[in-house]
């Protein structure tokens, strides 16, 4: 895994722990048994960073609401992550 790639699984991570309020342990281990992070071409890392960490964060949360960004409560982003 490269360093960008890397950087951007944890900050998946950081977003389940603060947002999804998972321990950390447990987020890790979502993020791994999704696979969401294993890309095996430049096409597959570009769709994943198509979108932010927080959002494929809720996506992990919330696998039974494919529309789960309709909710004003969990999208846009809260300001905090916007802002940082």
């Amino acid at each position: 895994m490269n360093d960008i790639l890397g950087v951007f699984c944890q900050e998946i991570v950081e977003c389940l722990v603060k947002y999804g309020s998972l321990d950390e342990s447990v987020a890790k281990e979502m993020v791994s048994g999704s696979k969401i992070c294993e890309v095996n071409s430049e096409m597959q890392e570009n769709l994943l960073f198509h979108e932010t960490p927080y959002y494929w964060a809720m996506t992990l949360l919330y696998p039974d609401n494919p529309y789960w960004y309709q909710d004003s409560k969990l999208w846009p982003p809260p300001k905090e992550y916007l802002d940082k």
